[in-house]
């Protein structure tokens, strides 16, 4: 009986207790979210980071064949 007087009469420590275990639970959750998206991140960076080199050997490539056709060019043109 005076069990149950005490929890009556701090109810409101009751439920500040389970919203404190319940914020706890949900920033827990938040931990795990976060680490995924980093990995997501990291992953989205190394394929940029491939891509950003290819399309660079691509240009570098490009720039020999208009530096061959220029010559070409010349060397038609004489």
């Amino acid at each position: 009986m005076i069990t149950l007087e005490f929890l009556r009469n701090s109810w409101f420590l009751i439920v500040f207790i389970g919203g404190l275990i319940y914020w706890g639970a949900r920033q827990d959750m938040s931990i795990d979210k976060v680490t995924q998206l980093e990995t997501r991140i990291t992953s989205l960076e190394n394929r940029t980071t491939v891509l950003e080199t290819g399309i660079g050997q691509i240009q570098i490539k490009i720039d020999d064949i208009k530096e061959d056709l220029n010559l070409i060019k010349g060397a038609v043109i004489k």
